[in-house]
C-alpha cells in the first residue's frame, strides 16, 4: 500500500513510482482541477441539485483522484 503523505513528502519515492518529482505532481494535480472542474460543469444535464450538492464522492480532492488514475494506470501497463 502506497501511503500519499509519504509519497508527497519524499521527491525520490515520487519518481520512482510515478516519474514525476513533487513538484510537477502538484502543478499537474492544479491542471487536473481546473480541467475536472470545466469537465463536470459542461456534462452536467438539467439536474434539481446546485453543484457540490448530494453524496460525496469516496475520493475527495483533485490531487487524490490524479493519483488514483496514474497508479491505476501503472497497474495495467
Amino acid at each position: 500500500m502506497i501511503n500519499k503523505e509519504r509519497l508527497l513528502r519524499d521527491n525520490r519515492l515520487c519518481k520512482a513510482i510515478i516519474g514525476l518529482s513533487v513538484e510537477e505532481l502538484k502543478n499537474l494535480a492544479a491542471e487536473f482541477s481546473a480541467c475536472y472542474l470545466i469537465y463536470r460543469k459542461k456534462n452536467r444535464k438539467d439536474h434539481e441539485r446546485q453543484m457540490g450538492a448530494g453524496q460525496k464522492g469516496f475520493i475527495p480532492t483533485p490531487l487524490d483522484k490524479l493519483l488514483f488514475i496514474l497508479l491505476a494506470l501503472l497497474r495495467l501497463c
